[in-house]
């Protein structure tokens, strides 16, 4: 997966995803927020298991991709 995204258009977008994210969590994957690069556009997931949140930013997409990072050090 490689994009090219502006840090400002990722922030907002990557905000809101992470709000749902605890940073003490017994299932690590559950910290991660899932990166999907396609058509233009970049996906961005995170669950706690009770509430999901997904939302799509537009960006250059050099490789169509999927991977899960840490929401938090992500965002920080």
């Amino acid at each position: 997966m490689k994009i090219t995204i502006d840090r400002i258009s990722l922030l907002r977008p990557l905000g809101q995803v992470q709000s749902v994210v605890e940073r003490r969590n017994t299932i690590p994957i559950l910290a991660n927020v899932v990166l999907q690069a396609a058509d233009g556009a970049l996906s961005m997931t995170a669950t706690d298991m009770d509430m999901d949140i997904a939302t799509q930013v537009e960006c250059a997409v050099g490789t169509n991709g999927t991977t899960t990072v840490s929401a938090h050090l992500l965002y920080d």
